[in-house]
């Protein structure tokens, strides 16, 4: 996190990562339907032919202050298609923590569990390995959803990792998942906080 002292603003990054069509992009499609247009920004969604997302969606959130500094909340997504592993690893720098989106189709098993291991590959390589992580189990309104036992096992998840069961394309928990991020990122010890160069 990253506090720009001249204006009193903490900067957050947070990052949605997960398997190809998990619901990455929708999460943040429906937070900027929940968030009043006063506290955030548009979505950026860079995309090309045949890619839903190329690189990042980007929307930045305002909330509430906390300890007298007003969070500023960017999130991105990374494209999940194997080709674009060198990306996904650029944007996850910096991150103050990750929301991993599980496709719960029970087809996708391997997906979900290559995609996390090398999430967790990248976030060690940037020396992240112990920033706040949720997963949600997403499309859970599928006739052959996994148990979500079976999904935490097969991650082979900590205790200390929550996951939120969603149907992201209705919204339904989306902000569970979203907010339950936020708390973690907010409640990391100050000796995390760095000053924004801009803050100087």
């Amino acid at each position: 996190m990253r506090v720009n002292w001249r204006r009193r603003e903490l900067h957050v990054k947070i990052v949605y990562y997960g398997p190809p069509m998990a619901g990455k992009t929708t999460n943040l499609e429906q937070l900027q339907r929940m968030i009043a247009p006063q506290h955030r920004s548009e979505l950026l969604s860079l995309d090309t032919e045949g890619d839903r997302t190329l690189f990042f969606d980007l929307m930045q959130v305002s909330l509430g202050k906390v300890g007298g500094l007003a969070p500023r909340i960017s999130l991105y997504t990374v494209p999940g298609q194997v080709r674009y592993q060198h990306l996904r690893s650029m944007v996850l720098r910096g991150a103050d923590g990750v929301v991993f989106v599980a496709d719960s189709d029970a087809n996708r098993l391997e997906e979900n569990r290559a995609l996390w291991q090398q999430m967790l590959r990248h976030l060690a390589s940037h020396g992240l390995q112990d920033i706040p992580i949720v997963v949600q189990a997403n499309k859970r309104d599928l006739p052959n959803a996994l148990a979500l036992d079976e999904l935490r096992e097969a991650l082979h998840l900590p205790e200390e990792i929550p996951m939120f069961p969603a149907q992201a394309s209705r919204g339904l928990g989306v902000r569970e998942t979203f907010m339950a991020i936020v708390r973690f990122v907010l409640l990391q010890p100050s000796s995390k906080l760095t000053a924004s160069p801009s803050s100087r």
